[in-house]
């Protein structure tokens, strides 16, 4: 193995980050470091590695030591059906969260030697493999909006020639589209949250401060934005939908504008002073199985926008109660690390702290919950989320 003191490091092992968002870039599969290793009660085979902030088993036989640099790939990755993954065939190639002898284990260690011969020079920690090794994330909603997309593409013969034509595309779209484009990133942000494993650093960054804590709930991922639109010469207020990828243009059959006309939010969002965009979850029937038992489907808010400034815990619930909206359940108005984790902790004692934190059952329905999401009072834009190991094995036995 190649072990970390033996090259040199890249920022202190910290995630890359995005100069204009300051987020770290999502990392489906990177150069890692293994920080620790501990025995499995009752396990002779087997041991905990522990990578970032994940805790993932390894077989003993392999040889991992602390300061081994190693692939990490994380949990819901798909991974091409390659010679080296074979022994995920039985799983569709999805790496997921298993329970191996009492012990979760998310994500999956493998050797550097799984990269082409080509690519083992930049052997530092911290290093993006993703696209090298052709994974891609597993995402639920990602098959409705493929759908959406392709059936754009299945044109006949015929439309597909006319199709050549600006003015015909222009008409064609205008009437039976259904997609606008891909996310604007000019008016929205998305709503994606990086797990706390990730990024523990902005947690310790704000340790002493005031956070609040909200349920992740298992639905649509759904965002309405009010932007200025020019027409004509003149500027005029326009809304949009999106869903979680792609900005979506027809008012037909689909959920994102159905909730749109259950709120009446293109009205209410136009009214409202200043550009608004609001960022919630459709959960209910025919979505994510109906995992909290709605009669119907509802939008449940957790963040608001005016003219890209985000609304604080106390603004949202304001503006929701004055919007007929209802925010994700609240958990905790009032999480300060140092009070209610303790002074003096290590980043991996943080980490599982919060992973524990994280379980226990929705406020929708008595059932595990997904998750929470953690944001810092004095500005929300700090934030990360936390997935309920639990909830993702009894998802995955049902996958």
């Amino acid at each position: 193995m190649i072990r970390r003191d033996e090259i040199k490091m890249s920022n202190e092992g910290n995630p890359v980050t995005n100069e204009e968002t300051k987020e770290p870039v999502r990392k489906l599969a990177s150069i890692q470091v293994i920080s620790s290793l501990k025995p499995i009660e009752g396990a002779d085979r087997i041991v905990c590695a522990t990578i970032l902030g994940w805790e993932c088993v390894v077989k003993k036989d392999e040889g991992h030591k602390v300061g081994d640099l190693i692939i990490f790939i994380e949990p819901d990755s798909i991974l091409p059906e390659k010679p080296e993954f074979e022994f995920l065939r039985e799983r569709k190639f999805r790496v997921k969260t298993i329970k191996l002898r009492k012990q979760i284990s998310q994500g999956l260690v493998m050797p550097l030697s799984i990269l082409p011969s080509d690519h083992r020079i930049n052997l530092e920690e911290g290093v993006d493999v993703t696209e090298i090794l052709q994974i891609r994330k597993h995402d639920s909603q990602l098959k409705e909006e493929n759908d959406l997309v392709q059936s754009q593409k299945n044109r006949s013969p015929i439309l597909r020639f006319f199709m050549n034509f600006s003015i015909f595309r222009y008409i064609y779209f205008k009437l039976f589209g259904k997609i606008k484009g891909n996310w604007p990133d000019e008016y929205v942000q998305k709503t994606d949250e990086t797990r706390i494993q990730v990024c523990a650093r902005k947690l310790m960054e704000h340790y002493n401060e005031e956070w609040y804590i909200g349920e992740k709930l298992d639905g649509q991922s759904f965002t309405a934005f009010t932007y200025l639109q020019k027409a004509w010469g003149l500027w005029r207020k326009s809304f949009g939908i999106c869903s979680r990828n792609l900005w979506l243009k027809s008012r037909g059959k689909n959920n994102y504008w159905k909730m749109a006309e259950k709120y009446a939010l293109e009205q209410r969002l136009i009214d409202c002073k200043g550009n608004i965009v609001i960022q919630g979850e459709i959960c209910g029937p025919g979505i994510q199985g109906n995992k909290y038992n709605l009669a119907e489907r509802k939008l449940y808010v957790f963040n608001v926008f005016r003219d890209g400034i985000m609304f604080s815990l106390a603004d949202m619930e304001s503006f929701c109660n004055c919007s007929g909206l209802q925010t994700v359940p609240i958990l905790n108005r009032s999480f300060i690390p140092s009070r209610d984790i303790g002074e003096g902790k290590e980043v991996s004692e943080v980490v599982k702290h919060m992973v524990e934190l994280s379980q226990g059952d929705s406020q929708l329905l008595k059932r595990k919950r997904e998750g929470i999401v953690v944001r810092l009072k004095s500005n929300p834009r700090i934030s990360f989320k936390v997935i309920n190991p639990y909830f993702l094995l009894e998802e995955d036995k049902n996958d």
